[in-house]
């Protein structure tokens, strides 16, 4: 199984105080899992294996996502940013 880790966003908590989420995805077809825990993910992926790929051992990817804790919302904090300075230049060109 392939691991591929991806940008900030998360669910569960992981180690070190950073959150994690796991979206698995099936070897054999376009089946993934939607964000989630390490246990939940891989037991979601097992049950998908054993119904539409039964006798084939569970295989693909690994898709994680991680970001450690007070990290999240940068992108709506720059936009306030934005928003502020847009309206002071906007002020004080009247």
């Amino acid at each position: 199984m392939t691991k591929v880790t991806v940008g900030s966003g998360a669910h569960t908590e992981g180690r070190r105080g950073v959150d994690v989420a796991n979206r698995y995805w099936c070897g054999e077809c376009s089946f993934k899992t939607p964000w989630l825990g390490e246990s939940e993910g891989l037991r979601r992926q097992i049950e998908h294996y054993a119904g539409r790929h039964p006798g084939t051992p569970p295989g693909g990817q690994v898709e994680t996502r991680r970001r450690d804790p007070g990290t999240g919302h940068g992108c709506l904090r720059l936009a306030a940013v934005a928003l502020v300075l847009l309206a002071i230049v906007a002020a004080c060109r009247r």
